[in-house]
């Protein structure tokens, strides 16, 4: 899936085996506007849905209380940053906070996907299950995020122990070892002060495994004996294992996945709380979600991944959005957020017959100030890239347009297409 050549990142839609440390600088690329033209253009845009909902707050469910340390999920936050009300500019007629759409990465090259056909790109998102006429989604304000700093959920080696020793138990391990990590050694200084997470070694009944929690409040769970998942048999023990960790109580899985330069296909699987509304269950697959990964040479699982959640972000509102022809016609214009490099796109560009799937998601990255819909875009690139590929794959690029609509986004400074 992800090569030497093409690192696939874009953060909260990436496989988080290649997420790299958050003490790297980080990657801003503005929404711009860009005049249509054939080939040269480099540009890096977003992507949003369409679909307006009016109601209330949505918030993902999972069966932990928002203490939850297991979960990585708080109900508290920067105080200060609500004493006054959300920031931003206040839209005079609705009463919304202008927010910014911004694609935020980790210098580790562009999101693409690569597979013999776009059907093998199939995710399982339920997107399309939401009403054609909805007319506005909510949005969210990320309290880790800070301008100037990394995101931290625990801050203190007494919370990261705390956290590893909670996920330990929900799998029924005991916890052999404990090792605190810290940003080591930087430019010949060594940080020690700050504890970037906590790495347990730990046994159970069904063999060992490394329990990591960053203190982003991501945990990362890494089986030693791979658990099979191949059968629905296989699935279904394997969910009874990882039940009472994941804590949902009507669990959905959706299987996805692409392939390397060789053609081997990886999967991995979101996993998230079902519900009869559609906007809520959206929500839950993009924000209330944890994402099992099999092992690279297919004997079962080896990864579980779990999230901070819905409650290290503030609801800001329901925000108006535009729909999906609006979004196709913004990206067909030049109006989007990408990674991907102009130079791998055909000379006439982007085009209505290279735009082979669109979906409705929201952006959850910890460096994401605004948990916001965005309509993302695969659009095939040029035939032959790369050029080590095995033959017959085809590689597409992620565009990204942001569903909320123009006049509640903020004036976004211009970026001049380079990389750092």
């Amino acid at each position: 899936m992800k090569t030497n050549e093409m690192l696939l990142y874009a953060i909260g839609e990436v496989d988080p085996r290649y997420i790299p440390d958050l003490t790297q600088k980080k990657a801003v690329f503005p929404l711009k506007r860009w005049a249509a033209a054939g080939g040269g253009i480099a540009a890096a845009l977003l992507i949003g849905f369409v679909a307006l909902w009016i109601g209330g707050l949505r918030a993902p469910v999972r069966t932990e209380t928002p203490s939850d340390q297991a979960s990585g999920m708080t109900s508290g936050g920067p105080e200060d940053s609500w004493e006054n009300g959300p920031s931003g500019e206040q839209d005079p007629a609705g009463g919304l906070p202008k927010i910014t759409a911004e694609l935020t990465t980790g210098d580790m090259g562009f999101e693409g996907y690569m597979a013999y056909s776009v059907d093998e790109l199939e995710n399982g998102n339920p997107w399309r299950e939401i009403p054609a006429d909805t007319e506005a989604l909510p949005v969210y304000e990320n309290l880790l995020y800070s301008e100037h700093a990394d995101p931290v959920l625990y801050e203190t080696e007494e919370e990261l122990r705390g956290a590893a020793e909670t996920a330990a138990e929900r799998l029924g391990m005991t916890v052999l070892s404990l090792e605190v990590r810290t940003m080591g050694v930087i430019r010949g200084t060594e940080y020690t002060e700050r504890p970037t997470g906590v790495s347990a070694e730990c046994e159970g009944d069904f063999g060992a495994a490394t329990v990591y929690v960053s203190n982003a409040g991501m945990i990362r769970t890494q089986f030693s004996d791979p658990l099979p998942f191949g059968s629905e048999e296989e699935k279904s023990a394997a969910m009874d294992i990882l039940s009472a960790y994941l804590g949902y109580r009507d669990a959905v899985i959706a299987e996805s996945g692409d392939r390397d330069i060789y053609g081997v296909r990886s999967r991995q699987y979101r996993v998230y709380e079902d519900s009869s509304d559609p906007v809520q269950k959206l929500l839950n697959y993009s924000i209330a979600v944890s994402r099992l990964y099999e092992t690279d040479d297919g004997a079962g699982l080896g990864t579980v991944w779990k999230y901070p959640g819905i409650d290290v972000l503030k609801f800001l509102g329901d925000y108006p959005v535009i729909g999906e022809d609006e979004a196709r016609a913004m990206l067909l214009n030049g109006e989007y957020l990408t990674t991907v490099p102009a130079d791998t796109l055909p000379e006439s560009g982007i085009t209505e017959d290279r735009i082979d799937r669109v979906e409705l998601v929201y952006r959850t990255g910890p460096r994401d100030k605004y948990i916001e819909p965005y309509f993302r875009f695969l659009v095939r690139l040029r035939e032959g890239f790369p050029a080590s590929a095995a033959e017959g794959l085809s590689n597409w690029g992620a565009y990204y347009v942001p569903a909320v609509r123009a006049e509640y986004l903020a004036e976004i400074p211009v970026w001049d297409g380079s990389f750092n």
